[in-house]
């Protein structure tokens, strides 16, 4: 071979090498500016409802839950966040949040993040990710276009839940909520069943409660007699947070007091007949002896509120 020839030979293999080398750096160019900003922003946000905001809120100063507040996240080194505590994966991950990185993160935040503890039933669909991205862009001041402008939703606030929520009320109150209370060496499962006439059953006969719905539309219960402490607590989270039906043992997980930690997650169907009969029938009795479901409604002061899910 000529001494051009293999001039010409060594640098087509240099520029394969490079081009191996910078394949990840390359991909990282697909969303771009252009692409974001002409994205479904209504889109974005009722996935970011669905999916994420049982986990994390968008406002400047705005709370941290379960996962952190996002406000100034993106393109922002992975676990800088002030004030949350991060898992040791991303605490020592040297990447920055760019749009892509988020992209590859929420299809699979297991595969792309080895040792996350971010827990989510399923990775954000191809077709959500671009939309939901871009949203969350705007609603945390990274985004260099202006909010768009959205036609008032065609929804009546004064319809029962039960229309306006109907995905979400028929899987509360057809299936069974699953739970795991751990606080230290102390852990306890019980199932929880949740009546449409405001109340709480379980599979154990100590354990009962009460639910209601707020003006903001989140769904907020009590639940007290658990043979542990805590012995009781409230939490609340958005409704839209649980309008995709999902089963598993454990699909979310928060700190309803102090370290406690509360793993939840929904089972298909529940107790039906007489046993059904018998869970509803668990309830406080009153001054006069007489049995109400709604009977809690006047204790809410009693219960801890932590706010971990309502803030």
């Amino acid at each position: 071979m000529s001494g051009r020839g293999k001039s010409r030979s060594m640098g087509l293999v240099c520029l394969l090498v490079v081009g191996v080398a910078a394949g990840t750096a390359f991909a990282q160019d697909r969303l771009t500016e252009d692409l974001l900003q002409s994205a479904d922003y209504a889109r974005g946000r009722l996935v970011f409802q669905q999916r994420c905001s049982a986990c994390h809120t968008l406002a400047d100063r705005g709370s941290n839950l379960a996962g952190p507040n996002l406000w100034g996240v993106i393109n922002k080194p992975a676990g800088s966040k002030d004030g949350f505590a991060y898992s040791a994966a991303l605490n020592s991950a040297e990447f920055d949040w760019t749009p892509d990185r988020v992209a590859e993160f929420i299809a699979d935040p297991g595969g792309s993040v080895s040792g996350t503890t971010m827990m989510i039933p399923e990775g954000v669909p191809e077709a959500d990710r671009i939309p939901m991205i871009s949203f969350i862009m705007v609603e945390t001041g990274a985004a260099s276009w202006p909010r768009p402008e959205l036609e008032p939703a065609d929804v009546d606030p004064d319809s029962p839940i039960s229309e306006r929520y109907a995905s979400f009320w028929n899987h509360m109150m057809t299936n069974t909520t699953h739970y795991r209370l751990v606080n230290g060496s102390d852990e306890i499962v019980f199932d929880a069943y949740f009546n449409t006439d405001g109340s709480v059953s379980s599979n154990m006969e100590s354990i009962r409660g009460f639910w209601r719905v707020d003006e903001r539309d989140f769904f907020c219960y009590a639940l007290y007699g658990i043979p542990m402490a805590p012995s009781e607590f409230v939490e609340c989270f958005p409704i839209v947070a649980m309008s995709i039906p999902r089963f598993a043992e454990e699909l979310w997980q928060s700190n309803p007091v102090g370290t406690v930690k509360l793993h939840g997650g929904i089972l298909p169907g529940r107790p039906t007949g007489s046993v059904a009969r018998a869970l509803i029938a668990q309830q406080v009795p009153t001054k006069d002896g007489q049995k109400s479901a709604r009977h809690g409604h006047h204790q809410t002061e009693a219960v801890p509120y932590s706010g971990s899910a309502c803030n």
